[in-house]
């Protein structure tokens, strides 16, 4: 709110892990959009998942507020879900299947560390 009242932004880095999480960044992508502030929304790093959540985030955002929006996993070599986003002609699409659709390649993820159920 200091940034916004101070004029010292024209556009903000919304990172999901740094907010927390979905549904935080979500409430932070809100503010600058009844703010006006343009974003980058992203990640601190990722592959298929994160990028997944972010192609969701931006798809869900006002496109005139969308600066970019990061395809993490166009630079990682090994895919760990299928149905991720993929950039094509410097685009990437969120898919309309329920939850982030994708499915996690547990192949190659391996078997789960804690198992909470």
């Amino acid at each position: 709110m200091r940034g916004q009242a101070d004029q010292a932004m024209d556009v903000v880095n919304i990172k999901i892990s740094k907010f927390g999480g979905l549904t935080r960044a979500r409430q932070a992508r809100d503010l600058c959009v009844s703010l006006g502030i343009a974003m980058t929304i992203e990640d601190s790093w990722g592959g298929d998942i994160i990028t997944a959540a972010i192609a969701h985030l931006a798809h869900s955002t006002p496109p005139e507020f969308v600066f970019t929006a990061t395809d993490f996993n166009s630079y990682v070599t090994v895919s760990i879900a299928e149905g991720a986003p993929q950039r094509q002609h410097g685009r990437m699409s969120a898919s309309g299947a329920a939850g982030l659709g994708i499915t996690p390649r547990m192949d190659v993820l391996g078997e789960p560390l804690v198992d909470i159920g």
